[in-house]
């Protein structure tokens, strides 16, 4: 064990990174307590409380030290009860920087090294100087000779791809993240909702509308179903230009000047506006990779990908979250995106297979029971307008029974196994064999009556909501051929992470 001379210590200017990162976990707590108390004394008394927490967060920079050892970096800190961890380099997939404005004013940034443990960083060194990142990639990547050979023969690290102002312009447009921001607005002035504001925002919603309204009247119209027409058509539209500058907004503070590299077996993404993100992560480490289409990338004919790892962060919340390797690309590019991704995976040799011809009836049947739930409030407002709303249903649902079979499919050769679905919503999810865990095929009693199954491929990086190998209303012998011929392939294969 290394002695305190040779730790390494936290850069002198941490506890204002400290200080900041704890008000910006306080900030509502002390909107609420102040805004929102009306009285109540116990909600400034845990205020308090927070903020005395903050104080022996701050106070633990001076306990904080960290060693790179020979095969490990170990770290410790804790005032009171201290807590060392040693994280083996090997373990170590992503090394991930953050770098704010304020961090580039110090020379300073903030790295967070995750391991196969998953949830959460196995460590967050907040913060150090660049000159002390450098080492510690050094240690990790174990590239010190590799390095010296890239300076001595001038190899450049491949840039895959950029994203211009129009690609993010386009991103934003397409996934609309606009409606996000402004539900958790409205969630967030509920909390201070009193009869004086709720008065003011009504009377800034009525000058808006009187707006718009003298905008049409100034059209003389004598058709006054004409006129609501319009009005309505306006408001939608300026409801979707101002959903749309604000998801383009966010899109900016996110992607812009985003970069994804490939450096020999490693993917480096760099990103953001005010805030620059750095994360790597090795390419042998990815555990399925996700092709999304929706409506609107067909539109922009734009494709997006995301990857899935052993562990890792699991959210933006937890950390650097490198999951959108791709965030939004012509379609045109889908092949060499992917032979870059993953290129020890022959992409044209993908072949699809449909699902049970008969499956659509399966997938009518469910639809249909939706239909009839979610239906029973139309009930309330008129006796016939739940007939008409399960016609409406109907229809829809047997498009959609029949769209989502045809297609809907799966693949399977001697490197990957593959699933794609979607009507509205596309996804197309690969694995590679090597990475699958757990193999499951299930019959439920309808599945059993139509000889049908579906297939479950598990990896070490499934996440909950994400699209996995799922492969439903399938032949059972089909389903039982493909798990046999998964189990033989990686029959003795050591796995790696």
């Amino acid at each position: 064990m290394q002695s305190e001379t040779n730790a390494y210590r936290l850069h002198k200017i941490s506890p204002l990174f400290i200080l900041f990162d704890n008000i910006k976990k306080l900030i509502f707590p002390i909107l609420i307590a102040l805004l929102g108390s009306r009285g109540n004394s116990w909600e400034l008394y845990a205020l308090g409380f927070a903020l005395i927490i903050s104080l022996f967060a701050i106070a633990q920079y001076r306990f904080y030290r960290y060693w790179l050892e020979g095969d490990k970096i170990r770290v410790k800190e804790g005032i009171f009860f201290r807590n060392v961890r040693q994280v083996p380099y090997k373990k170590i997939q992503n090394l991930n920087l953050v770098q704010s404005p304020l961090h580039r004013l110090f020379g300073v940034v903030k790295v967070q090294l995750e391991s196969a443990s998953g949830g959460k960083p196995e460590a967050v060194i907040s913060v150090i100087a660049m000159e002390a990142v450098n080492l510690l990639k050094l240690k990790i990547n174990g590239e010190e000779e590799e390095r010296e050979q890239e300076e001595d023969t001038g190899e450049v690290k491949d840039s895959i791809l950029s994203l211009s102002f129009g690609e993010i312009v386009r991103y934003g447009m397409i996934t609309n993240r606009g409606i996000v921001a402004v539900a958790v607005f409205f969630g967030f002035m509920m909390q201070f909702m009193d009869n004086q504001v709720e008065r003011l925002v009504k009377s800034y919603i009525s000058q808006f509308t009187q707006w718009i309204d003298g905008l049409i009247s100034s059209v003389q119209m004598e058709n006054g179903l004409l006129y609501f027409s319009i009005l309505t058509v306006v408001g939608l539209i300026a409801a979707v230009i101002a959903l749309w500058i604000l998801s383009i907004a966010m899109a900016l503070l996110k992607f812009h000047g985003f970069m994804l590299i490939k450096a020999k077996d490693k993917l480096q993404a760099t990103l953001g506006l005010l805030t620059r993100l750095q994360a790597t992560i090795p390419i042998t480490r990815i555990q399925s990779l996700t092709i999304h289409e929706s409506l609107l990338h067909r539109w922009f004919k734009r494709i997006g990908i995301t990857i899935e790892t052993a562990g890792g962060v699991n959210s933006d919340q937890q950390g650097v979250s490198m999951k959108q390797v791709v965030p939004l690309a012509p379609n045109t590019m889908r092949d060499e995106l992917l032979k870059e991704i993953q290129a020890d995976v022959d992409w044209n040799a993908i072949e699809w297979k449909g699902l049970h011809p008969k499956g659509w009836r399966r997938v009518l049947k469910v639809m249909l029971i939706i239909g009839l739930v979610v239906g029973l409030p139309t009930l309330l407002y008129s006796i016939y307008a739940y007939p008409v709303w399960l016609l409406v249903w109907g229809l829809y649902s047997v498009y959609y029974s029949k769209a989502y079979i045809r297609t809907a499919g799966y693949t399977m050769n001697d490197e990957v196994i593959g699933f794609k679905d979607g009507v509205i919503f596309s996804k197309c999810t690969f694995v590679r064999l090597p990475k699958t865990q757990t193999i499951a095929v299930k019959e439920s009693p309808f599945d059993r009556r139509h000889r049908m199954a579906s297939l479950e491929v598990d990896t070490a990086g499934a996440m909950i909501g994400a699209h996995h190998i799922n492969i439903p209303y399938i032949n059972l012998e089909d389903a039982l051929a493909i798990k046999n011929g998964i189990s033989d392939k990686i029959k003795g294969t050591q796995f790696k992470w």
